[in-house]
């Protein structure tokens, strides 16, 4: 009897739960619940990114106090302590147009970092497993406001000079780098690189002559520079050089006055400088549509089928007189150029011809004294 009593409460446990199940959960009845909405995916953030980039260098004439004796391009170099120094005359602007992101991430502060690759005077601290050097960024510039951000207007422009605003001065000499990093976020918890020039291989070229150079100068000289497609090299930094003619100087024998001006010698005229360099270190020379050409240690303009392929490469430098006398001319020059194995540097003598520096046949203060080129603008 007790069995039996167990067995009916089973049976009657079993079908209560069979029951429920049909009319709640499995019946054909039952309206099928609606699937789970799908989460809105969050929208992807807008970043910050900028464009147009470019950089004017600007070499201002030198403010120092302190008396330089060593004359600019002599056998003796300026100590690079005296090129730190004459780094102050040096003034990077940065010039870019801010895209869209910079309301809507919430930037509220821009970084501008700056380096320079020099082993002679800044010494590299750092390479990569494959030898290539890893810039030591320095930091230049902070923007925290919003209204120098110009987070509602679009061109941004801010300065670096060469001492203002480090600890420790450095050298601009060599190759010049820039890098832009923005803030953005819960108190600038997140950065985002807008501009590195390292990674794209777009550099500022300054040398020791140019820096040396601020010594002799009356008024600022400002070149731009802007990234551009070289074709078939990849990206590289242009710089922009006006398209001027010049009329080329020299003198016979040493002036018998300093305060001589002008009375140089015609070497040619109307020739135009075309650069064949991103740095603006070397150029083909053109005149009339023909173009100058090294024969042995001779030269000429014409010739080579007028073709600019043919034409000779010219090195310039400023000369020592540069800063001793330039006679009323605008610029006082070497023009050196590679002969043969393009080991061996020729320096033109007036009309002497190309002649190593150190040549025995050199024999006196006057012919020594026509390798000084005097240039002025047409």
């Amino acid at each position: 009897m007790n069995a039996l009593l167990i067995f009916l409460v089973i049976v009657i446990l079993v079908t209560a739960v069979l029951v429920y199940l049909y009319f709640n959960k499995l019946g054909p009845w039952k309206k099928e619940k609606s699937p789970a909405s799908a989460q809105t995916p969050a929208q992807t953030q807008v970043l910050p990114s900028i464009t147009d980039f470019s950089v004017d260098r600007t070499l201002s004439p030198d403010g120092s106090s302190e008396p330089y004796t060593i004359e600019p391009y002599t056998i003796e170099p300026y100590t690079a302590e005296d090129i730190k120094k004459l780094s102050n005359n040096v003034t990077f602007t940065l010039k870019w147009t801010n895209g869209s992101g910079f309301e809507e991430a919430g930037v509220n502060k821009i970084e501008v970092y700056h380096s320079v690759k020099n082993v002679e005077t800044s010494p590299p601290t750092s390479f990569d497993s494959n030898g290539k050097w890893i810039p030591s960024w320095i930091l230049r510039k902070t923007v925290n406001d919003k209204s120098d951000l110009k987070n509602f207007k679009e061109d941004v422009t801010t300065s670096i000079n060469g001492l203002e605003g480090v600890v420790t001065p450095y050298s601009f000499e060599g190759t010049n780098f820039f890098k832009i990093v923005a803030y953005y976020g819960t108190n600038g918890s997140n950065d985002i690189e807008l501009y590195n020039s390292y990674t794209i291989n777009l550099a500022v070229e300054i040398s020791n002559g140019e820096l040396v150079g601020t010594l002799d100068m009356t008024s600022p000289e400002t070149v731009t520079y802007k990234p551009r497609l070289d074709s078939g090299k990849g990206q590289s930094l242009g710089k922009e050089i006006s398209n001027k003619l010049y009329n080329f100087y020299y003198f016979e024998n040493v002036p018998q006055s300093e305060d001589t001006e002008g009375g140089g010698k015609s070497l040619f005229e109307n020739v135009r400088l075309v650069p064949v360099d991103d740095e603006g270190t070397q150029f083909k020379l053109e005149k009339g549509g023909e173009y100058f050409k090294v024969s042995g240690t001779g030269y000429l303009f014409g010739d080579i089928d007028n073709d600019i392929s043919n034409a000779s490469t010219v090195f310039i430098a400023e000369s020592q007189e540069q800063k001793i006398n330039k006679r009323g001319y605008e610029k006082v020059i070497l023009l050196k150029v590679l002969i043969g194995n393009e080991s061996e540097s020729y320096y033109l003598f007036g009309k002497d011809g190309f002649k190593k520096l150190n040549d025995p046949n050199i024999s006196s203060a006057d012919q020594f004294f026509r390798r000084n080129i005097y240039i002025n603008s047409v």
